[in-house]
């Protein structure tokens, strides 16, 4: 036990500032993650021109080099 005059120690987790603002850092960015997703989902993407597609992505087609 410590003596009266030692002022009291501060080592848990929550008295110190860092954490805090850590805790801030990550609610902020997940707070914008969610905002972006809930914005984006008012516009559509537009469709590229393209031929075929796989899994909704235009796919390239397939060249072949140049015969000699």
């Amino acid at each position: 036990m410590s003596p009266r005059g030692d002022p009291p120690r501060r080592e848990s987790w929550y008295s110190q500032p860092v954490v805090w603002l850590g805790i801030a850092v990550f609610a902020a960015t997940l707070a914008g993650c969610v905002y972006l997703i809930f914005v984006s989902a008012d516009y559509s993407d537009a469709s590229l021109p393209g031929g075929p597609r796989v899994f909704g992505v235009p796919a390239q087609q397939p060249t072949r080099p140049p015969s000699p």
